[in-house]
């Protein structure tokens, strides 16, 4: 399933003889509904907002024979200028009103903006945030599609082209705009294909092919899994313990997706990015069982992985000469059994530092922190050669429920040192507020890296205590300072000498990667945040 086709008009003197059934009118304000709306007659619409009041604050539809398929969706954004306003009611609106369109039977509906923050700076991408919105919309999940197909019925989107009525801009800016909306869709429609599905249908095999078949081929882009146990073992020993009561079960064995990407004008490249994704395609909590229902809608626990491998999917969209970029998704399942890794054990990380395992459900931050390791190696190295390009480590992941707790449906940023010096957090927050992709900055305090600390001899670092994150003090904080004293990154601080200080930002994406829609099903995959990250470092 293809991202629609956009076709964009700056007049509507083409648009009589172009097809579209249906015309959204997105608006701030019902008073600008006037009888003719950049050169549509809309006379209908007029009266329709005089008789019933609810057209300035909900979606309308109604029946106008000089409309495009003669059917016309009110589409009310509302103030967009209130103490709690941002871009997101415009994508929220028009997602509304491109659900209401689909129900009618629109397929090929005309959208336009009357009256769009133009001048305002906050929403300056307003016409991007609209177009994602409208995007999201047509977006049929993967398990859907793959029903239609077995079935024998035709490819249930409905929706494979619309059209964008747009005076307010130069071509040129239009055609970047939608060309830059469309390669972030791209990145989030491969975050909802592998990020969605059950855990037998996205098992970390499956999840590593169809990250590999998304990017064949791509210029500039290597894509290498690893799949070799005795390698797994011994480069991510953590990573395999978190596995380790998988692998009598051959679809259920652990892998780590590489994906690389190199500047095709590497004279331009202001960045090297390092990131890594959390993929647990389904957490049990191993020997620490998650009970009582806890375990309900862990076949999500890799969306931090889905949405490192979707922005690696825009990227390839893109092609950015700004930036190297370098990723590791690491694919595992945390299953419980007669070999399953266990609380009290004491591993050696990659780094060689002993961790004392304290919590099982903890798992997420033992798959991430040898990827990790190896990012923060992979840098020194640079260095070493001579490259002195600013490098910047990731990780992101649906890490603890406390952030959840914490921030709400937000993701939240949290900075070492050299990342709180160079603003990755705030460039990442200040992006999502352009890109209705919010995210809360959180910080990393001495209390964080102080629980964590050795009690005996027998460790060098704690990795969790026996409590849910949602019930534990600072919850989203602690696996961030384990990771950097499990990775050795507790030694490229702002304390290091400047040559070896490394920033590095972890994102908690548990909030913001999904979003309930109805009743007792599973959420909807959001793909967040893959706009912010385009936004801070793509450009």
């Amino acid at each position: 399933m293809g991202v629609p086709k956009i076709n964009v008009f700056s007049s509507s003197q083409d648009i009589a003889s172009s097809g579209y059934d249906g015309l959204i009118l997105l608006f701030t304000d019902v008073q600008k509904l006037s009888p003719k709306v950049s050169t549509l007659d809309v006379s209908t619409v007029s009266t329709y907002v005089k008789a019933d009041k609810q057209a300035s604050s909900s979606i309308s539809f109604i029946v106008d024979p000089k409309a495009p398929g003669g059917r016309i969706i009110l589409a009310p954004t509302g103030t967009l200028f209130g103490d709690t306003d941002d871009p997101r009611k415009i994508g929220e609106t028009v997602s509304k009103a491109f659900q209401r369109a689909r129900q009618a039977g629109i397929t090929s509906p005309l959208i336009h903006f009357v009256d769009p923050p133009k001048d305002h700076p906050e929403y300056r991408r307003y016409l991007e945030v609209a177009l994602l919105g409208a995007l999201e919309a047509c977006y049929e999940y993967l398990e859907y599609r793959e029903h239609r197909e077995k079935i024998g019925e035709a490819s249930p989107e409905l929706v494979k082209e619309f059209g964008v009525l747009e005076s307010h801009l130069e071509s040129s800016q239009l055609e970047a705009i939608i060309k830059n909306a469309i390669a972030i869709e791209e990145g989030r429609r491969l975050c909802r294909d592998v990020g969605s599905p059950d855990p037998e249908r996205m098992t970390p095999l499956k999840f590593a092919e169809y990250v590999e078949e998304s990017l064949a081929g791509v210029k500039n882009m290597k894509v290498t899994t690893i799949k070799d146990l005795d390698i797994l073992q011994k480069e991510y020993p953590l990573l395999h313990a978190v596995s380790r009561c998988s692998l009598s079960v051959e679809r259920h064995k652990p892998c780590v997706v590489r994906i690389e990407y190199k500047s095709p004008e590497p004279s331009k490249v202001k960045e090297n990015l390092y990131l890594v994704g959390k993929g647990v395609t389904y957490d049990t909590g191993g020997a620490d069982l998650k009970v009582n229902g806890g375990m309900r809608g862990m076949s999500r626990d890799k969306l931090g992985a889905a949405s490192v491998a979707g922005f690696m999917k825009t990227v390839a969209e893109q092609q950015p000469t700004n930036v190297n970029i370098v990723a590791d998704l690491g694919l595992v399942r945390n299953s419980i059994g007669s070999d399953a890794y266990l609380s009290d054990e004491v591993i050696y990380s990659r780094a060689g530092v002993r961790v004392l395992v304290g919590n099982t459900d903890a798992e997420g931050r033992m798959v991430m922190t040898d990827l990790l390791c190896h990012m923060r190696e992979r840098v020194l190295e640079a260095r070493a050669n001579g490259d002195q390009t600013p490098a910047r480590l990731i990780t992101i992941a649906t890490l603890t429920g406390h952030a959840i707790r914490a921030a709400g449906p937000y993701t939240c940023a949290l900075d070492n040192g050299p990342a709180r010096k160079d603003n990755i957090s705030i460039r990442l927050s200040n992006a999502g507020a352009e890109w209705a992709d919010p995210c809360e900055v959180s910080t990393l305090r001495r209390e964080d890296m102080a629980i964590v600390s050795p009690g005996s001899s027998r460790e060098d670092v704690i990795q969790a205590n026996d409590k849910p994150s949602t019930m534990t003090n600072r919850g989203h904080q602690l696996p961030f300072a384990f990771m950097i004293v499990a990775s050795g990154l507790d030694k490229h601080g702002l304390d290091a000498d400047p040559s070896k200080q490394i920033a590095y930002t972890h994102l908690d994406i548990a909030g913001s990667s999904e979003e309930v829609v109805h009743g007792l099903s599973l959420p909807n995959v959001t793909g967040r945040p893959i706009p912010s990250l385009v936004g801070a470092f793509l450009g």
